[in-house]
This record gives structure tokens, sequence and C-alpha cells, in this order.
């Protein structure tokens, strides 16, 4: 956090970040696409000369074909195939406190979704009886729209930097249930506190931006983030807090109360 100049007798902290801290870095997750591909020999290509080895050649051409287009089988050729979308999912921390002391998130969704051409296209290939367009090539498409996308920036430049925070528990990791590189073991999701397993796959819990009904971003002002409690500690945990009548069930405590009370009663006696 960076200080704000003191204003008469008061100084203030801004919630703006001075440095975006993350487990992954400004640039986001070391995840590579190139390297993230299953190999010839993974879906069962080989070099031979029988009329198997042939036949899954021809599979392997149509496997890495619907790979950049679909993401997924688009004929009986590939039916079957560990076809699945590339990408990774995951949250990058922001520099920014919510209003509850929790470090506040930014959701990754590096995954292609399959909406680069619109909604038409996506339902005239439903009606055609092929999968979205989840493959490299469009995925290219939405990650230039998603980088020319001004919400996010528009938001960060007029919200007044005080959020008011939500907590998600979202998929992290690719497709296939990975968080991490099979090969070398490089992690991919950067910090691991709050994964935990999901099906096939793992989930991550964060606290991120709240949003109206709308979407739009829910700021508060300064006074209002400084009044609300702070029951949340960075990494998002609660803060523990023992409370009086926690107290007295502890041993220890119910031992000196004990012996406390019975020297009252002989000073009382006397």
């Amino acid at each position: 956090m960076s200080t704000v100049p003191q204003q008469g007798s008061e100084t203030r902290t801004s919630m703006l970040p001075s440095i975006v801290p993350s487990g992954i870095g400004f640039f986001g997750s070391p995840y590579n696409p190139a390297n993230a591909m299953l190999t010839p020999q993974q879906i069962g290509v080989e070099v031979g000369d029988s009329m198997g080895s042939v036949i899954n050649a021809v599979k392997g051409v149509g496997f890495y074909s619907d790979q950049i287009g679909f993401g997924a089988p688009s004929t009986g050729l590939t039916a079957g195939m560990p076809l699945k979308p590339l990408g990774v999912n995951y949250f990058i921390k922001t520099g920014v406190k919510c209003s509850n002391g929790a470090d506040m998130w930014q959701y990754m969704k590096g995954i292609t979704e399959g909406n680069a051409l619109g909604e038409k296209t996506k339902r005239v290939m439903e009606e055609m009886g092929l999968p979205p367009l989840k493959g490299l090539a469009p995925g290219m498409i939405e990650d230039a729209q998603n980088g020319l996308n001004p919400a996010p920036l528009m938001s960060a430049l007029f919200g007044s930097g005080y959020p008011q925070c939500k907590q998600v528990t979202l998929q992290v990791g690719d497709a296939y249930g990975r968080i991490a590189d099979p090969d070398t073991g490089e992690n991919w999701i950067g910090e691991q506190d709050g994964v935990a397993r999901s099906g096939n796959g793992y989930t991550q819990t964060r606290w991120v931006q709240d949003t109206d009904r709308s979407g739009n971003p829910v700021n508060l002002t300064r006074d209002q983030w400084i009044s609300e409690p702070k029951t949340f500690n960075p990494n998002g945990t609660p803060i523990k807090k023992e409370s009086f009548e926690n107290m007295l069930t502890h041993p220890s405590t119910i031992l000196v109360v004990g012996v406390l009370c019975l020297l009252a009663l002989g000073l009382v006696k006397k």
C-alpha cells in the first residue's frame, strides 16, 4: 500500500496498489499451450507400417486439427480421444484490500469459452451438430477481444479504490484437471491456499470484487471502507477472536477461576 500526502493532522493510506504482488507475477500463469498439448505418443500415434499404425496416424491428424479448431472431437474419427480445450483458469492478486481485510483477487479465464465469433455462430454450430469453437485459433480471438475490452481498465480508473468483496469458489487449472505441468511440475496457478479437489479437477476459494445485479463493481467510500469490521486475514481466512465464553471453556481458565472463588469465599468467612 502507498501513503497519500497528509491532509491537516490526518495521515491516509491508499488502498490502490503501488505494486501488484502475485505468486505468478504481472504476466499471469506460466502455462504454455504448446507444452500442455498432448504428444502423438500420448494419443496413440507411433511409427509403424501396420494398418493400425496408419489408422492411428490419420486419427492423430484429426486430433490436432480439432485441437486447433474445436478443442473437442468434431467427427467419428476423433470421437473418444482425450480432446479438451487448452488454457488454464487461475486467480491473480490485485494488490487491493477488501473492506473485510482480505486480499482481493481477479479470476482469469484462460480456458477458451467458445464465444469468440458471437452467440449466433455458436448456435449455428450447435444446430449443425458441431461442438463450440474452443480450439487454439478461436482462443486467440477471445484473448484479443479480452485484451481490447476497456471495461476492467475503466473500472480500475473510476473505482473508489475501496472495494466491497464477495467470496467465490471457482475452477482452477486446465480442462484436464491439472494445476501444474505434468512433466516439469511447474505450478500454473500460483499460491495454492484454498485449493480443493473437486471431481476430476480443482477449485479455489478467493475474495473478488463484488458486483450488483447489472454486473457493475460495488465500491465503497473511504469512510465506509474503514468502518467495515476487518474480520479476515489477508489470505482470506477468518480472524479468530476468543470471546469470554470461549475462555471459560479452557481447563486452565476454569482452574484459575475456581481458585479465586475459593480465596474470595475464605475472605468472606473471616
